[in-house]
């Protein structure tokens, strides 16, 4: 037994999915060390609260690692031989072989209180995400192509439902332009977003890793991930969030193509129209 406390601290400040994701890899590790302690863990909107468990004066904590990647068996090799006792988590994890399995990830976040609206199994449920990422803040946050919309929606024969982030701007209206019938859901409480979306039979994942995160944990008949973006593993390959052996996916590989401005988006997705294509798991494996 480590004479002192092991101590897992999240040290850089997260919010909704990727702080779910990172609670999620917390409690696996705990499997792996199940001495450990959680700091910092704070998630009131999931009834989850781990306060800061305080460092020990005069003992250095180990630094881990800020990529994607988390080290299971070496965190345990440091505890065994008592090398360290608390490390200060810096990373996001999002990679599928960090998971707990999703039946006990499902358990971890659980809210009966939260009334969402009923969505028929005709519906196919389409998160979008706008706001600060319409500025091209980050190379892998971008939004989906209308025509790829139009094109899911002819094949399925789906009712297109969109939801989230739909503030006025030349996107959101060249959906609206697109699918004069379609309803267009106003954004909400975040958690109501998320179990609406967590609810649906069909979704076409938005790049997020708010829907992505919903669309895992829900029981979805059909799950539409485009593989652009973030969720391109070719182009981001510190991040890999395709659940390759799941049957209710269906994976549409995109070409590369990086973040624009909003003033650009809508030419920029001209460029690349028609130029996705649906894949398979084998197609997306890499070792």
């Amino acid at each position: 037994m480590h004479s002192n406390p092991v101590v897992l601290h999240k040290d850089i400040p997260t919010h909704y999915a990727n702080l779910m994701i990172q609670y999620m890899i917390a409690r696996n590790l705990q499997a792996t060390i199940p001495s450990m302690q959680l700091s910092n863990f704070n998630i009131p909107y999931w009834n989850i609260a781990y306060p800061t468990v305080p460092g020990e004066d005069g003992r250095e904590p180990c630094i881990l690692s800020a990529n994607q990647h988390v080290d299971f068996q070496r965190i345990a090799y440091l505890v065994q031989a008592r090398i360290y006792s608390r490390f200060l988590w810096r990373g996001y994890g999002q990679r599928m072989e960090n998971f707990p399995s999703k039946a006990f990830c499902r358990k971890l976040f659980v809210r009966f209180d939260i009334q969402t609206r009923p969505l028929g199994d005709d519906v196919l449920l389409c998160p979008v995400r706008g706001a600060e990422i319409l500025h091209a803040i980050h190379p892998g946050y971008t939004s989906v192509p209308v025509d790829f919309y139009s094109e899911i929606v002819e094949e399925t024969g789906l009712r297109p439902v969109f939801m989230g982030q739909l503030e006025d701007n030349p996107y959101t209206l060249a959906l609206r332009k697109r699918f004069p019938k379609a309803d267009f859901l106003l954004k909400q409480d975040a958690i109501v977003d998320f179990q609406t979306i967590r609810s649906a039979t069909n979704i076409l994942v938005s790049i997020s890793t708010f829907a992505w995160l919903a669309a895992w944990l829900s029981h979805a008949q059909r799950i539409i991930l485009p593989v652009f973006g973030i969720l391109n593993p070719k182009v981001f390959p510190q991040i890999d969030l395709l659940p390759l052996g799941e049957s209710a996916y269906e994976f549409y590989e995109f070409p590369a193509q990086a973040a624009v401005p909003l003033a650009e988006l809508l030419d920029a997705h001209a460029q690349i129209k028609g130029q996705w294509r649906r894949v398979g798991a084998r197609d997306l494996a890499r070792p």
